[in-house]
């Protein structure tokens, strides 16, 4: 136990001393402000997840390359080395895809669909910078808490499903990245975040008959089930304010 305090104890002093090469225009921030873009690379989308079959139950298509836009606010809580920052983001992506099978005019087609989804993430994020960072970088990784909502659409000419289960989903990410000055207290941030959240939803129809250029379109399907894992690389370019 004693060797398990003194290990901490001096590594927290080292910490201590080499935090203080971090230059002198960070120290008078106590807080930052985070205007993000956000490239993912991609999310899981499962269109069978109820499916008593496993091979089937585990067949998915991706959505590869979306953007989503995000704000944070940072605090600075230990001499320039720890912050804290809690942030929001806006995300929504769509698709089309042909692969829904209905009756055109009483015949069996695979019609074209829009499928998509909207993800609004709330995380909270403890940052450590490295303390060989200077006066014009600052190199950091960090771990935190997430809490996510999403919703999820079908939309087949003008058939609109809705999610009746619309869930929140929680987990942890982590990221790495680097701040680099351009002038004074403003710098542009790249950073790494993976966070892996999962949401499952049952849809529905409100109807599903509809006439479309004088034609009659029929669904097989009134509810549905859909589950998406939002599992890719979130790579972010971000403009950051020190005050």
């Amino acid at each position: 136990m004693k060797v398990k305090l003194t290990t901490a104890f001096l590594i927290l002093i080292t910490i201590k001393i080499f935090s203080q090469d971090i230059e002198h225009h960070y120290s008078n921030s106590l807080f930052e402000i985070n205007l993000n873009l956000n490239y993912n690379t991609s999310a899981k989308v499962y269109l069978n997840p109820k499916s008593a079959d496993p091979d089937i139950r585990n067949l998915y298509y991706t959505f590869d390359g979306f953007l989503s836009y995000a704000f944070e606010i940072k605090s600075n809580v230990w001499n320039n080395s720890i912050y804290v920052g809690l942030g929001s983001e806006y995300l929504k992506t769509s698709s089309i895809v042909p692969w829904v099978r209905g009756l055109v005019n009483n015949l069996p087609r695979t019609l074209q669909v829009e499928e998509g989804f909207q993800v609004y993430p709330v995380e909270l994020v403890t940052y450590y910078i490295f303390p060989f960072s200077n006066d014009w970088y600052r190199a950091y990784m960090g771990a935190g808490f997430g809490i996510y909502y999403a919703k999820y659409f079908r939309k087949i000419f003008d058939l609109v499903s809705v999610s009746k289960l619309s869930r929140l989903d929680y987990g942890i990410l982590v990221n790495a990245g680097i701040n680099v000055s351009l002038i004074d207290n403003l710098s542009v941030k790249f950073e790494m975040r993976f966070r892996d959240p999962e949401f499952e939803f049952k849809n529905e129809f409100p109807k599903t008959e509809t006439i479309v250029n004088g034609n009659r379109i029929q669904l097989f399907e009134k509810t549905f089930y859909t589950k998406i894992n939002l599992d890719g690389l979130n790579l972010i370019l971000g403009l950051n304010y020190r005050f």
